[in-house]
């Protein structure tokens, strides 16, 4: 017999569930069947706490969104304030910001994975990306860069030549296929030596806020 739960401890219960699979197995592998085998109760306990598969899904993938950006959120509280100022101390401090941005990506191969399959489930499935799952998964990601790229480059002395917005979709679209490629070769030496030279190009736009 299933033991009783309050209501938010069975969904929690499910959620883990569910999260479990899609991470192993993708977000197509994630049913309501599979949901209930996996938590040990019966159907009609998932059905009970989730209309049905799409809620449970938006769920899984919420649930994934708000981890990952959790995780990210850490690195806005790193100190850039401290040492060089001018470009060489804003490529430091990037190298720096960067390394530990990859330290999180590479730590979570399944959970990154996964992050990639939100964004073409979404879009999919709901079409225009700003009424999508990705789009929050997007914005959430150029929040964390936006406030990295920011803080760097004015405690650095520095401001970006093309300007703040563009750079920040720059700077995302860039980390994100090089987690992509990563995800495909598995060659952490060729991932760090990419973003690398991405902070270096980024590095360049840059120009002094005092005019020199």
């Amino acid at each position: 017999m299933t033991r009783r739960l309050p209501s938010d401890q069975r969904r929690a219960q499910l959620l883990r569930a569910a999260l479990e699979i899609a991470e192993h197995d993708g977000l197509g592998a994630v049913t309501v069947r599979g949901v209930a085998e996996r938590a040990g109760v019966s159907l009609g306990v998932v059905h009970y706490c989730y209309t049905d598969k799409e809620e449970l899904l938006r769920e899984v993938i919420g649930a994934v969104n708000s981890e990952v950006h959790q995780a990210a959120r850490a690195f806005i509280n790193v100190d850039f304030d401290s040492g060089t100022r001018g470009r060489e101390g804003l490529r430091r401090r990037l190298y720096e910001a960067i390394d530990l941005i990859w330290a999180v990506i590479s730590a979570s191969p399944d959970r990154q994975l996964l992050t990639y399959e939100i964004v073409s489930y979404s879009l999919r499935t709901h079409g225009s990306p700003e009424i999508g799952l990705a789009r929050h998964q997007q914005e959430s990601n150029e929040e964390i860069v936006r406030s990295v790229l920011e803080r760097t480059a004015q405690s650095a002395g520095m401001y970006w030549g093309m300007g703040l917005d563009d750079m920040v979709r720059v700077v995302e679209a860039t980390v994100a296929g090089i987690g992509l490629r990563w995800q495909i070769c598995r060659d952490d030496d060729e991932a760090i030596t990419l973003l690398h030279r991405a902070v270096d190009l980024v590095v360049a736009d840059a120009r002094p806020a005092d005019g020199d």
